[in-house]
């Protein structure tokens, strides 16, 4: 629900049964514990606290510093001193300095770490004593190559094992016992240098032509083949065929009146024709025919055919055979024309199509039957009675904390209850839903005057 209203007073709890997920949304008193710094742990307040500045709480950091350094003279180890200063674990605090000068060599320096086992635990070293040269030649190995000598420190080159770390490859051969190497391959791994060419087959074809019309070669493949026909042998007494000797040993045959040589002949091109207009001209049309280009049409009307016994329609046959039978209707047998001249107080009525009357119009309306239909009808009238949908109640005065029960009457349990004081605002009360015709309204506090509507 959404409040529009300038400013909204909760007179009751509010109460909110969802965690905050966004900025705008209201938090809870134990949200607030569960997320928000309310105090100062025992342990650390000695490094922080809680203030106010301008009016608002916040977490002040104190200067962090180390409270305790101690510097022991006698104690010769660090397990020494614990035995002697440091037994229940509670002696020493986190970041305590245990400095220990008695050792051998140089100084150790140990800080407590917040343990309370007290042991050594408690402690992790920050200086040790000096660096030996046993502890520094102890820290040193040799690799693949080289030798080395802990006891003195030295490194030596190791030839055989560097030799083992080198190997022949195409072309070569190596001996690793002297660390020799040696030329081992032919021609298949020397590369090809720019004059002394390796023969191919590509470079052997590309090598070779051939001249002449009859020859062709395939350098690619290498392969030379001979190409002859007629053309390459010269015409004698056999002579050879060409378009133009065989269209001339052809001709039309002529042909005697009143026969017509409808053929023509090109002995250009050799092409032998019968044209369609020469076909077509030997034809002609008579009386009631046209003829175009072979086609025959039919060239008459009925003005061409006498009438016999089947009549040719005219206007005055046609308007002579239709008459009219019955009142309201008129017909015109000089144009043809028929008029309606009835209305509907001359046509009875049918079964299924009746004619409109007042009583039958309100005869057809009427109310559903049902359960929770609001509207009646009554002559013709649909009436809803806002009682049907709306009951308004005397002012009530509502007792803080004591519900009301309201009977409404409307016959739905689901209703919309709204309640305004006696100045007219709009205000929010506890509603319980009892049954279809009763509502419980409930107030923190005592209302007086307070006018209630329920409505569906």
């Amino acid at each position: 629900m959404q409040f529009l209203a300038p400013t909204n007073v909760f007179e009751g709890v509010v109460q909110l049964n969802q965690a905050p997920s966004a900025d705008n949304h209201a938090v809870t008193k134990s949200y607030l514990e569960a997320n928000s710094v309310v105090g100062i742990a025992s342990d650390s307040a000695n490094y922080a606290e809680l203030v106010t500045e301008e009016g608002e709480k916040k977490l002040k950091l104190k200067p962090l510093t180390i409270t305790d350094v101690s510097v022991d003279t006698t104690q010769t180890s660090l397990a020494n001193w614990i035995s002697a200063n440091y037994t229940s674990g509670d002696e020493k605090q986190e970041g305590d300095i245990i400095i220990l000068t008695g050792v051998s060599g140089r100084a150790q320096t140990f800080i407590h770490n917040g343990g309370t086992a007290g042991t050594d635990a408690d402690f992790a070293e920050i200086e040790g004593g000096d660096v030996t040269e046993a502890e520094v030649r102890s820290a040193l190995s040799a690799s693949a190559g080289i030798n080395y000598n802990s006891a003195t420190g030295e490194f030596t080159a190791d030839q055989a094992e560097i030799r083992a770390l080198f190997a022949a490859g195409s072309g070569l051969s190596y001996d690793s016992s002297n660390g020799t190497y040696q030329l081992n391959v032919d021609s298949d791994g020397i590369s090809e240098g720019s004059s002394n060419l390796y023969f191919t087959d590509a470079r052997s074809r590309a090598s070779i032509s051939v001249s002449g019309s009859i020859l062709s070669y395939n350098s690619s493949t290498g392969v030379i083949s001979m190409s002859i026909d007629t053309g390459d042998v010269a015409e004698s007494g056999n002579l050879y065929f060409t378009d133009a000797r065989s269209r001339a040993s052809i001709s039309l045959d002529a042909v005697s009146s009143p026969d017509v040589q409808l053929l023509t002949y090109n002995s250009s091109t050799g092409k032998l024709s019968l044209p369609a207009s020469s076909v077509f001209a030997q034809f002609d049309a008579g009386t009631g025919l046209s003829y175009a280009d072979g086609v025959y049409s039919l060239n008459a009307s009925t003005s061409n055919v006498s009438e016999g016994s089947n009549l040719y329609f005219t206007d005055a046959r046609s308007r002579a055979s239709i008459s009219v039978s019955g009142s309201g209707l008129a017909y015109n047998s000089g144009n043809g024309q028929i008029s309606l001249t009835a209305d509907t107080d001359v046509i009875s009525e049918g079964s299924s199509n009746l004619y409109f009357t007042t009583a039958r119009a309100q005869a057809a309306i009427s109310a559903d039957p049902a359960a929770g239909n609001m509207a009646t009808v009554a002559s013709g009238q649909v009436l809803v009675a806002k009682s049907s949908f709306r009951s308004t109640f005397a002012p009530q005065n509502l007792t803080a904390n004591t519900f009301a029960t309201l009977n409404h009457g409307l016959g739905e349990k689901i209703v919309h209850v709204s309640a305004y004081d006696s100045s007219g605002n709009l205000v929010q009360l506890d509603v319980q839903l009892v049954d279809n015709n009763n509502v419980k309204v409930k107030s923190f506090i005592n209302v007086s005057g307070a006018e209630i509507v329920v409505s569906l």
